[in-house]
């Protein structure tokens, strides 16, 4: 046995809190605001757009085609820190400020960009989360009955796939489920920052969406360069998430008004 038993499950629940959290909590604020479904496949489609096919164009330029500035950014952690970080910034937050500058139906605050949060987070949430979780408890399985080889054609080492869960835990595996949590909270904060900013014309709400965006990431980043800890940096997501969950829970209005959900 490569992967433990107990990594298996806490891949499992991860995978599950990932791909229900955006339902649980759709549930939880329709009751307290209009959620258009308009928006909210608005928020999934820009994401999709912006932070996959777009920023991955930009990241797959720069490996590709300037190799030279790949490998310097991948030599200075700070560096490649801040290159990923602005990028996911940049690209998520201008495509979430042009589809509610123009695109969105208006169902009045927070109505409108909690809707486009749930959209755009609750993609992420599956993709990033759910599915990834998922595979990686598949080939785990298949790791453990050396199977992993002759599925996959030897396109993926074995050892590759212990190296990243050999180690896990029940507790460190559940984890990437819970910081799917934050993530959403994540998501619906940057978006009441940007709606705030559309709302009012004042920039200052979108630039402060760019810097907290770019902030989260670029601890993620760091991470990558093995700068800062696993459990550093979960505990950072973590804290920002429940104090945001906390602010989300006891500050949203109730729904005031009736409006269709097309």
């Amino acid at each position: 046995m490569i992967v433990p038993q107990s990594a298996l499950a806490g891949l499992a629940c991860a995978a599950l809190i990932s791909l229900l959290t955006p339902f649980v909590v759709y549930a939880f604020c329709r009751r307290r605001m209009v959620l258009a479904l308009r928006n909210i496949a608005l928020g999934a489609f820009v994401f999709v757009l912006f932070a996959m096919v777009l920023e991955g164009a930009l990241h797959w330029y720069v490996i590709k085609i300037n190799p030279a500035i790949w490998g310097w950014l991948v030599n200075h952690a700070w560096a490649f820190a801040a290159y990923i970080a602005g990028a996911a910034a940049l690209f998520e937050e201008t495509g979430r400020f042009i589809a509610m500058r123009f695109f969105v139906k208006r169902t009045g605050d927070p109505g409108t960009a909690v809707a486009y949060a749930l959209g755009h987070g609750g993609i992420e949430s599956i993709i990033i989360g759910a599915v990834a979780q998922a595979g990686g408890l598949f080939m785990s399985i298949m790791l453990n009955m050396g199977k992993l080889d002759a599925m996959f054609a030897h396109k993926i080492p074995p050892a590759t796939i212990a190296k990243l869960y050999a180690h896990l835990d029940f507790t460190t595996a559940l984890l990437g489920g819970a910081e799917r949590v934050s993530a959403l909270m994540l998501q619906i904060a940057l978006s009441l920052l940007v709606w705030r900013a559309v709302s009012t014309g004042k920039a200052r709400w979108f630039f402060a969406a760019l810097a907290l965006h770019a902030g989260v990431d670029s601890v993620a980043a760091l991470f990558q360069k093995g700068q800062l800890s696993f459990f550093a940096v979960e505990g950072f997501v973590g804290a920002v998430g429940a104090v945001l969950l906390i602010f989300f829970l006891f500050n949203l209005p109730r729904k005031t008004r009736d409006v269709k959900l097309a």
